[in-house]
């Protein structure tokens, strides 16, 4: 019987370029049905990823990204992002970068899933993070 890996090799990448390839403990994705966390042994499976925070956790130190869509395919012993865009929060500005994520939360939480205007405030969301993702990435 094989063992289980410990480790995973997170691999991120753009149009433009290699974000990242790393060996990380743990790493949780922004998919379409929300984050989903991945740990060494992983069930193999693709994701596709909305507009969203990747987080990674080597050994105590966690780490943050910013999605603008994309794949993720997941494997036992690694986990390949193909993303449209993925900036830190030190590229958008800590500042901005809260204020997103205090906007999108207060939003998302404001309504139901099971409401009428819920699927167009969340389009809305993502469509505004990517403007500011795209915006902070040309200065």
């Amino acid at each position: 019987m094989s063992e289980l890996p410990t480790k995973l090799r997170l691999t991120l990448v753009t149009r433009e370029k290699k974000v990242l390839e790393l060996d990380v403990d743990e790493v949780v994705v922004p998919a379409v049905n929300g984050a989903m966390g991945v740990l060494p042994g992983h069930t193999p499976l693709l994701a596709a990823l909305k507009v969203g925070e990747m987080s990674y956790r080597v050994g105590d130190k966690h780490y943050m990204m910013v999605l603008t869509w994309g794949y993720a395919e997941i494997l036992a012993d690694r986990v390949i992002v193909i993303a449209e865009g993925a900036m830190t929060p030190e590229e958008i500005g800590a500042e901005r970068f809260e204020q997103m994520k205090l906007e999108a939360e207060r939003e998302l939480h404001a309504i139901a899933s099971h409401d009428e205007g819920f699927a167009r405030a969340e389009a809305k969301l993502d469509q505004e993070i990517s403007k500011s993702i795209a915006s902070s990435a040309k200065h």
